[in-house]
């Protein structure tokens, strides 16, 4: 059987993941918005503004994808997980049946 320290620490990492996932998709907004002004202050407050659009955008779509590719990792880890320990479960079910 799997250690139960093992368990507890996977959960618990993928826990993480999907909640660090989360918080980076719903807060990409503040922070491509957080990228694009300390790219405007180091150069000096002078920027065109579809350069200033561009930094926005690509600090939103940054955080998009990091935070998705968190959050699949951390569905992703809850999933084989439970799968094996669905599987390593069912022998002992169907003994204790058959007694």
């Amino acid at each position: 059987m799997v250690n139960k320290n093992y368990l507890t620490f996977t959960y618990a990492i993928s826990g993480i993941s999907i909640i660090v996932g989360l918080l980076m998709i719903l807060n990409s907004g503040s922070r491509g918005q957080s990228v694009a002004a300390a790219e405007l202050t180091r150069q000096f407050n002078s920027m065109d503004t579809a350069q200033y659009n561009m930094i926005y955008e690509a600090g939103i779509n940054q955080f998009l994808v990091l935070g998705g590719i968190l959050l699949g990792i951390g569905l992703l880890m809850i999933c084989l997980l439970s799968f094996v320990l669905l599987l390593r479960s069912k022998p002992e079910a169907e003994d204790e049946l058959h007694v």
